[in-house]
């Protein structure tokens, strides 16, 4: 009878917990569902602000610096401007004209508060100032200004300098000489006050400012604006959106305010806008607050409910938890299962910290430096077991990402990391493998990663070799070795179907990019490969295919790349000789018509088909086996034995008929042809 009442009272307090819990579920997810609302709304909100912003943002700056480069091209390109800029031997003519201009330009313009020129031959600094006059670059007054224009190479084109000048703010930009070999570079001063308000004028005073990379107030519109909050608040979100984005002021999950950002070209600046909600967007605000409302309500169930929890449930379960472990006898699968449990726990806890070091986070307790090996999906257990067997590894990270199977090995120095190196070469590894530096920042870190992403992308190039290093990129730090003119001479070759020199070409121009970046050996790969492309529809041939399904072996590599240039060379070699058959056509043509002339000859002949005589030659002997002055001789001589034949006129008339006028050289070549003199073979004619 009590083992009765006591089940039906346990049954009764399940049955209240079960309530309290569904009823506290019920609040959560009404609670949920309007956080998430809400946060989503306000996202959203200041996601359309901030592409408004940044739109608005562009086109000012656009429309400012079309102005300022509109202007500065014509001062620039002005003739006498240039004559200042470029001229040894100036006259003082075209001196005070030149000056004159920079003048009228000046005071014509309402931005332009001064223009100083460089004329790099006489060493002279021409300026529009009236309070200062031209100077050699030594003896000029503003020696900031000399030192821009002596260096124009060093800065950005329509990228603005704020300095002072004679007690003057102006906004500087540099316009260098369009040749490199050209000296005379420009320096442009631009009103201080007109830039800014091109930039802040149209907007709220108090909401806005542009400051530069590190956080320093370049243009402020208002000096009661907003302060900015840490500038590493800010550097942390220019890393993952490092042109335009927002800047959360707290952590909370409830968004009231924030800062928008956008990046301003070529500058560096950044324009900043403060974004509130409880002004720009007010109805979401209102919304937070019955988020807040409900957020406590629930909070005071979480309590009721834990009370009950704490003095009415945990009794009872630990009452049950007692009993079960005193009559169980299945431990065995309990134990199980807790493993099954821990091992994936310890996977997602590899992986968590994984994601930490791919964010340049060093997880809490990790002993640096840290070393990280890269494996094929197939190969991280195995190669765990082969380092720990063989190289006596202690602790590591064993993880899966896009990388493949990475382990991460804690405390690995330079000189651990010489020995797991030596370690490794002994071993019959599975796959290649991508060891990386050890790293000691988390710059080095997030460099780490590319690197061996970078490694990844460039085994195909080293298929012996099944050990990669990070130490290998070293030999890629330098500029592309893609040079246009070897894919011109490799194009060249291929347009005269010279097979084996286009295979040459293309191994010298392989060996000068196959140590390059990754980038750059993908887009010299690309480049030739649309040069090929383009002569292969020139020819009329079919496409090979992208060449990016061949660039993860370098057999497949180089057999798509031997294949196009044998189909491109047999096409312009079966062209040239086509075109070599066409042009003989014609040149037989002009010979039949015009042998009977005496300075008939391959120049006659050239002429009259609008080429080039020793091109015409060369295609002619290639496709008649002789010479165009040869296939006159022929012509001739062929007319000569006909009139022998059919007439009965003199010898010394019919060469005259063929274009001889030299008769006794007429019976030399005819001789030479014939074997026989002109009256020899009239004489052997049959009766």
């Amino acid at each position: 009878m009590e083992k009765t009442a006591s089940t039906s009272r346990l049954r009764r307090h399940l049955t209240q917990v079960g309530g309290c819990i569904l009823l506290l579920l019920a609040f959560l997810a009404i609670f949920l569902f309007l956080f998430f609302q809400f946060r989503t709304a306000a996202l959203q909100s200041i996601t359309s602000a901030n592409e408004s912003f940044g739109n608005y943002v562009d086109s000012v700056l656009d429309l400012s610096h079309a102005n300022i480069r509109t202007s500065a091209m014509q001062v620039f390109y002005t003739s006498s401007i240039r004559t200042l800029r470029t001229k040894k031997d100036m006259t003082r003519s075209e001196q005070i004209i030149g000056l004159r201009d920079l003048g009228n330009f000046v005071s014509s313009s309402n931005f332009i508060d001064n223009i100083m020129v460089y004329n790099g031959e006489l060493d002279m600094v021409f300026t529009s100032e009236s309070g200062h006059g031209s100077a050699p670059s030594g003896q000029f007054h503003d020696q900031e200004a000399v030192r821009l224009l002596l260096h124009s190479e060093n800065h950005s084109y329509l990228t603005p300098f704020k300095r002072q000048a004679g007690g003057y703010t102006h906004y500087s930009f540099l316009f260098p000489p369009y040749e490199s070999s050209e000296e005379g570079a420009m320096l442009l001063d631009i009103n201080a006050a007109w830039y800014e308000a091109q930039l802040l004028g149209s907007l709220s005073k108090e909401r806005h400012m542009i400051v530069d990379s590190q956080g320093r107030s370049v243009i402020r519109a208002s000096e009661e604006g907003m302060e900015l909050p840490a500038w590493e608040v800010f550097e942390s979100a220019f890393s993952s959106a490092p042109n335009s984005g927002y800047v959360l002021l707290d952590n909370s999950p409830f968004l009231s305010s924030c800062w928008v950002y956008h990046k301003l070209g070529q500058t560096g600046w950044f324009y900043l806008e403060y974004f509130q909600l409880k002004i720009d967007a007010p109805g979401l605000y209102r919304v937070q607050r019955v988020v807040f409302a409900v957020f406590a309500l629930i909070c005071v169930a979480i309590l009721i409910l834990f009370a009950y929890l704490l003095f009415v449930i945990l009794p009872t379960f630990l009452h049950i938890s007692r009993a079960l472990t005193s009559v169980s006898s299945e431990g065995r699968d309990f134990t199980e299962k807790f493993d099954r449990l821990l091992s994936s726990h310890q996977a997602y806890e590899s992986n968590r910290k994984l994601q930490e070091l791919q964010a340049g986070v060093f997880p809490t307790g990790t002993t640096l430096p840290v070393v990280l090996i890269a494996a094929s999906s197939d190969s991280g257990e195995s190669l765990y077991d082969l380092l720990l067997l063989s190289c006596g590894i202690g602790e590591a990270v064993v993880a899966r990402s896009e990388l493949g199977d990475v382990l991460v090995l804690p405390a690995c120095s330079n000189k651990s990391r010489n020995h797991l190196l030596g370690s490794l070469q002994g071993l019959a590894l599975p796959s290649p493998i991508f060891v990386s530096l050890p790293c000691y920042s988390e710059e080095q870190l997030l460099e780490t990663f590319n690197a061996l992403d970078e490694l990844r992308a460039l085994a195909f190039l080293y298929p012996n070799q099944s050990i990669l290093c990070q130490e290998l990129l070293s030999d890629c730090s330098e500029k592309s070795s893609l040079q246009p003119e070897m894919v011109s001479s490799l194009e060249n070759a291929l347009k005269k179907g010279q097979l084996e020199v286009a295979q040459a070409q293309w191994l010298l121009l392989f060996d000068h990019i196959r140590r390059d970046r990754y980038n750059d050996f993908h887009f010299a790969l690309h480049y030739v490969d649309r040069m090929l492309s383009n002569l292969a529809a020139e020819y009329g041939l079919e496409g090979f295919g992208p060449i990016d399904s061949c660039l993860g072996s370098l057999t497949q590599l180089q057999a798509h790349i031997d294949a196009r240039l044998r189909s491109i060379t047999d096409a312009a070699a079966a062209q040239q000789q086509q075109l070599a058959e066409s042009l003989s056509g014609s040149v037989w043509d002009k010979v039949y018509e015009l042998y009977q002339y005496e300075n008939c000859c391959s120049q006659m002949i050239a002429e009259q088909l609008g080429m080039s005589p020793g091109y015409l030659n060369r295609q002619f002997r290639s496709a008649a086996g002789m010479s165009i002055n040869d296939a006159i001789q022929h012509v001739r001589i062929d007319k000569v034995c006909k009139l022998l034949r059919q007439s009965d006129l003199p010898v010394e008339q019919i060469a005259r008929q063929v274009g001889y006028s030299n008769t006794k050289y007429f019976f030399v070549l005819f001789k030479k042809f014939t074997g026989k003199t002109p009256s020899q073979f009239r004489s052997d004619l049959p009766e």
